[in-house]
């Protein structure tokens, strides 16, 4: 009996501690193709690219500061990937990382929510409150696990 119950907590001590890794990050992709950057060149299955670009603001703007990214998503994979404004982020030049909720409508050219076909893009703004220097944008699946991340030129 005692051999049972050392071999079951083994077991589940090794499955416990198994699940305690954290996934490996995913990788920056460069602001310009070919500048080597942090992705070693390999094939992404979502490709990310984000510029910055002026707040341009709609009647829903309540005066406050926020900082804008025009980003483009493309869809290299085989299946459907669903984009929306909320599976951003936005990381600024000191680390700090910035939600997109709270720029849901206020300003022009939001990214739309739509689903993408193999090899379809989708161009958009994303933005954040405050006043800051975009470093990275992230972009999420509906599960909020990254799947992408790229510099901002």
């Amino acid at each position: 009996m005692n051999k049972i119950i050392a071999i079951a907590v083994a077991v589940l001590a090794a499955f416990v501690l198994s699940g305690c890794e954290g996934a490996d990050p995913v990788a920056v992709q460069p602001a310009e193709p070919g500048k080597g950057g942090k992705s070693g060149g390999k094939d992404v299955p979502v490709k990310l690219a984000a510029k910055r670009t002026a707040f341009k603001p709609t009647l829903l703007h309540d005066g406050s500061p926020f900082t804008c990214v025009k980003v483009t998503v493309t869809n290299q994979t085989t299946k459907q990937l669903e984009v929306n404004p909320l599976y951003f982020s936005l990381t600024d030049s000191t680390g700090i990382k910035h939600a997109t909720a709270d720029a849901l409508g206020v300003a022009e050219g939001q990214i739309d929510t739509t689903t993408l076909a193999p090899k379809e893009k989708a161009v958009g703004t994303v933005c954040a409150k405050g006043k800051f220097r975009p470093k990275v944008v992230a972009f999420t699946n509906p599960l909020f696990s990254e799947v992408a991340r790229a510099e901002v030129a």
